[in-house]
């Protein structure tokens, strides 16, 4: 009688299809892990990248913008930049001195410590900008600027404090003759504390109805227009590290007003300002 294997087969047959099926877990098993490890791979290479990048960035020097002087920017006589009447040591300019502008021998320089976020500051320029660009055009004194940011935390994230004077630098860099009515207008349309700020399209729309032309090209660097300046933040790193210079050199609230580098209390009465400045220059007597 013939041996009956159907049982022996059957056997055969599972154990086969156990090992198919074992084989089949472990390419699996391998195909994941070798994704895993390629897609962990990836994820350090960016990361990598990524810090590389920010390390480079970081170490790169701040862009100056052109026509600022030791972080401030000199108006003088028919809103013409100048260079500050006491340069600073160590600071160079190509910029027209004061006395090539018609100012006065004995003119004094009007130092304003400005955040574009600051209500006081925007007081201070309600209550005295008339009365300051009237001496400017007098020629009795330099009206200097200093933009700071230290206000970023009263604007939602939005950081407008040094986003608006970036676009400060912006608009000195290329089109230094519209800076006296660039300051006045973004004053007249600072947005309120603790709101949002503005973006960077109304930013521009400010700058465009005080008579800049954004697609101006900056100096400091030709590719960029006052546009891209603003969309790119340009100057943001060097607003940082002028805003710590004033923080260190004891300068901590805006508005803060010198008269050639003495503080004045008189920021909200134009009339007592403006005799402490004439005093300054001798053309008022104590």
């Amino acid at each position: 009688m013939a041996k009956d294997n159907s049982a022996e087969q059957r056997r055969n047959k599972a154990r086969e299809n156990a090992r198919q099926i074992a084989a089949a877990q472990a390419k699996k098993e391998k195909t994941a892990k070798t994704i895993l490890y390629s897609g962990i791979g990836v994820v350090v290479v960016a990361v990598a990248v990524i810090v590389t990048l920010l390390i480079v960035q970081q170490a790169q020097p701040a862009v100056s913008p052109s026509n600022y002087v030791a972080g401030g920017v000199n108006v003088a006589r028919d809103n013409t930049v100048v260079q500050p009447m006491n340069m600073p040591e160590g600071e160079e300019s190509s910029l027209p001195t004061a006395a090539d502008s018609g100012v006065k021998e004995n003119a004094a320089t009007v130092t304003a410590y400005i955040d574009f976020q600051c209500p006081a500051c925007k007081a201070f320029e309600d209550t005295n900008t008339e009365m300051l660009m009237n001496l400017v055009n007098e020629g009795s004194i330099v009206l200097e600027y200093k933009p700071i940011a230290i206000l970023d935390r009263f604007s939602n994230g939005n950081e407008y404090s040094t986003r608006s004077a970036n676009i400060a630098a912006c608009v000195v860099d290329a089109q230094p003759e519209k800076t006296a009515d660039f300051f006045a207008a973004m004053f007249a349309q600072q947005p309120q504390e603790g709101t949002s700020g503005r973006t960077d399209e109304e930013l521009l729309q400010v700058a465009t109805d005080a008579g800049v032309d954004t697609n101006a090209p900056l100096q400091a660097d030709p590719e960029q227009t006052i546009a891209s300046c603003v969309t790119d933040q340009t100057f943001a790193k060097y607003v940082a590290n002028t805003t710590q210079e004033t923080l260190d050199s004891g300068v901590d609230a805006t508005p803060t007003v010198l008269i050639n580098g003495q503080p004045t209390q008189q920021t909200g009465d134009a009339q007592a300002l403006a005799v402490e400045i004439l005093q300054a220059t001798g053309e008022v007597q104590n």
